[in-house]
């Protein structure tokens, strides 16, 4: 069986919009990073005669994003939408393509977001997203 690299530019993200009863996508990501930690609990007693045991406690989710900032957007969202979801303070129902065979869908807050206007560039951004829950593959809107 022939094995296929997976490419960038498959990994969409986009985000729930209630009033259009739709995901939107955000435009123009350059890249997305999604890394998972685990905390432990390790304990060492006479029920374990000794011996460390270490649990898994709980596991976090953060999603790193950064792209061009992009204007007269209809369907899509950008730079404008993301401050308008930073400054409401309210998680979002996001969705995240391309990395595995379903869309994987989660509730997450955006946590930071920034830009960079150089001259001579593109306006860039990045930010991250902290992923409330495990990502699931059932949509919560449907």
């Amino acid at each position: 069986m022939a094995k296929k690299n997976v490419k960038g530019h498959e990994g969409l993200l986009s985000v729930y919009d209630t009033t259009a009863s739709a995901y939107l996508p955000i435009v123009c990501l350059t890249s997305t990073s999604l890394s998972r930690a685990t905390e432990t609990i390790e304990k060492v007693n006479y029920c374990t005669q000794g011996d460390t045991v270490t649990t898994v406690n709980s596991v976090t989710r953060e999603l790193s994003i950064e792209g061009e900032i992009m204007t007269d957007l209809t369907s899509e969202a950008s730079y404008a939408d993301l401050i308008d979801i930073i400054e409401s303070k309210e998680a979002k129902t996001w969705r995240l393509e391309g990395r595995d065979a379903a869309p994987q869908y989660f509730t997450g807050s955006l946590t930071s977001l920034s830009d960079t206007f150089a001259a001579g560039e593109d306006a860039t951004f990045s930010g991250s997203l902290s992923i409330d829950e495990a990502l699931n593959s059932t949509d919560p809107n449907e």
